[in-house]
């Protein structure tokens, strides 16, 4: 999924609360607020978002990067501001998915997006809006609605309680095509626009606005509510002869070489909704052959070729260096990670259970071109253990499938969403 955070405000309304930052870089408990919205969208299967930015642009792209997490991040910015309209019209021509989730960079709605996606989908509407009821709702413009489709809306101060606009959507990527302005209002000229359809998704997901100096502050009070818990499914991957050529040992950037389509593999998995986490021994650092730091610039190199060809990067990488006859001591052990033990697998469950998402290994898969990872799959208990390739035969049946390269066992996955 792709996701739009319009955070291009200049948070007037927070001066003497933040200064001389953008209103989402606001800290809660040190953290810029920005983070923790990005974090729900990773957690929600987000693999790539769009920032709108505006009003300090350049400390935005400073503070997150162009990868935060499993995300790849890319920039719209508005050299002058073109009202929420025009910032979602400019952002959308930077996506391709056929629908696209926009949210406001200073509310946090905890909204499940897998199910807002699927309603969204057999709706048929243009556009999808997540609805919070809320008490005491004065200060608020309630929606109006019936049978999941928007009505209208009542002026502020109308009722006591009810719904209200809890800024996050889906709409179409070429919804705004037709829309000759730059610079306009979405919330006037598109919401309010009868000539739209406009689902409604009702969620009781935790919610609040940072925009005022008293929700602000609530947000500090209440941080422990914004962290998204949500399940998910994942494909721990093999990298040396299943993503890559395998050149025994490799650790040159120069000499790494996608095996053909394993990069549009990976792309696919993502954009299927899966985690996709990379596993692998490197023995070469134990035989001293190269050493740890000489992995992570190879990964970060991998990273940027998904990133330059397909705008999508690995969840993460998990490696064990250690060998029972290394030749640095210090990697001479029995170690529980080097597959076929499970240690690489049950690590990245535990991570990422860290930060809410919680793993089902019933509902993910293990890919490799050895009986090894499969066995690692199946010692940490992943329900579907593929192998690729024909560098070792599957002659005691342990694997769940057999396949001729990553491309063809990720075209038999299905979907997550």
């Amino acid at each position: 999924m792709e996701a739009i955070v319009l955070a291009g405000g200049f948070g007037t309304r927070l001066k003497g609360c933040i200064d001389n930052i953008p209103k989402p870089l606001a800290p809660i408990d040190g953290k810029p607020f920005l983070c923790l919205l990005l974090d729900y969208l990773y957690a929600n299967g987000v693999h790539r978002a769009v920032i709108s930015t505006g009003y300090l642009a350049e400390k935005v792209e400073e503070a997150i990067g162009n990868r935060y997490r499993g995300m790849t991040i890319e920039y719209s910015v508005e050299d002058t501001p073109l009202g929420t309209g025009g910032g979602i019209k400019k952002a959308l021509k930077m996506c391709t998915d056929d629908d696209v989730i926009v949210c406001n960079g200073d509310s946090y709605f905890d909204v499940n997006l897998f199910e807002m996606k699927k309603f969204h989908e057999e709706s048929g509407c243009e556009i999808t809006l997540a609805a919070k009821f809320i008490e005491n709702a004065y200060r608020s413009g309630l929606l109006e609605f019936s049978h999941g489709r928007l009505r209208g809306f009542t002026e502020n101060g109308i009722a006591p309680s009810g719904y209200i606009n809890g800024g996050v959507y889906f709409m179409k990527r070429t919804l705004l095509e037709s829309v000759t302005e730059n610079k306009f209002s979405f919330e006037k000229e598109i919401l309010a626009n009868k000539k739209y359809s406009i689902g409604i998704y009702e969620s009781d997901g935790y919610f609040i606005d940072i925009g005022i100096p008293e929700s602000y502050k609530l947000a500090q009070k209440e941080k422990d509510k914004l962290i998204s818990s949500r399940v998910r499914y994942a494909i721990f991957l093999d990298r040396d002869g299943t993503i890559n050529k395998d050149t025994v040992h490799l650790f040159r950037t120069e000499d790494f070489e996608f095996l053909p389509y394993a990069d549009k593999a990976i792309a696919a998995l993502k954009e299927k909704g899966y985690l996709v986490i990379v596993i692998t021994n490197q023995a070469g650092v134990a035989k001293g052959l190269y050493r740890e730091e000489d992995v992570h610039i190879l990964h970060s190199h991998i990273d940027n070729l998904l990133i330059r060809n397909h705008s999508v990067i690995p969840d993460g990488y998990y490696y064990c260096p250690h060998h029972t006859e290394a030749v640095v001591e210090k990697y001479r052990i029995e170690c529980p990670c080097r597959k076929p033990n499970p240690g690489l697998i049950l690590k990245a469950v535990e991570d990422f259970e860290k930060t809410g998402i919680h793993i089902s290994l019933k509902n993910s898969f293990t890919i490799g071109n050895r009986l090894s990872d499969i066995l690692a799959g199946k010692n940490a208990g992943v329900e579907y253990n593929i192998l690729i390739g024909n560098d070792e035969k599957d002659e005691s049946g342990v694997a769940s499938q057999v396949f001729g390269s990553l491309y063809d066992a990720v075209n038999n996955i299905k979907q997550v969403f």
